[in-house]
């Protein structure tokens, strides 16, 4: 191998890692835009017949515990398990809800919760129970660190449901 093929190899080999390193800074920064957020799903509430009781479907966003307290209550029941917020949580975190009314429970289940871009992108799944006489109010209650966001896109099911723009910044 000649010094001028040694030359123009070690250039090619400083081009690929160059380009190389450019693509993988441009998908950190992709992933930092569009990150996954860490969040909890809490239970043992019910919804406040007073908070929207004509309407199917509702959805919250609750930065505080009188906003909070103003749609759900505590439901006790004997030997309870529920996973709800700790004193003093909504200091830092906000509280966002799916409320599903109707003639059947609705079980929940939450697929992923991304900030894209300052957009809250809630993810999840619904599946209605069987009917009966009765008529519910079934919540999915989440809690998510405070932030800048601009919105909230609710998706149930794969289809935007809500969305709620121009939230309160921190």
């Amino acid at each position: 191998m000649t010094t001028t093929n040694m030359h123009s190899a070690t250039q090619s080999k400083l081009i690929l890692l160059w380009l190389i390193s450019m693509f993988s800074l441009q998908i950190a920064s992709i992933a930092e835009k569009n990150k996954t957020l860490k969040f909890e799903v809490h239970s043992g509430y019910f919804v406040s017949n007073k908070f929207e009781p004509n309407k199917t479907r509702s959805f919250v966003v609750a930065k505080s515990q009188k906003h909070f307290d103003q749609v759900f209550g505590v439901a006790f029941v004997l030997g309870d398990k529920s996973h709800r917020l700790e004193e003093n949580e909504l200091k830092s975190k906000t509280v966002i809800a799916a409320i599903r009314r109707g003639k059947s429970l609705c079980d929940f289940k939450v697929n992923s919760i991304t900030n894209n871009d300052g957009v809250l992108e809630v993810k999840y799944a619904a599946k209605m129970q069987k009917e009966s006489t009765a008529s519910f109010a079934s919540p999915l209650i989440i809690s998510v660190p405070k932030g800048n966001y601009k919105a909230i896109h609710f998706i149930e099911n794969g289809k935007v449901l809500k969305q709620i723009k121009s939230i309160d910044k921190k």
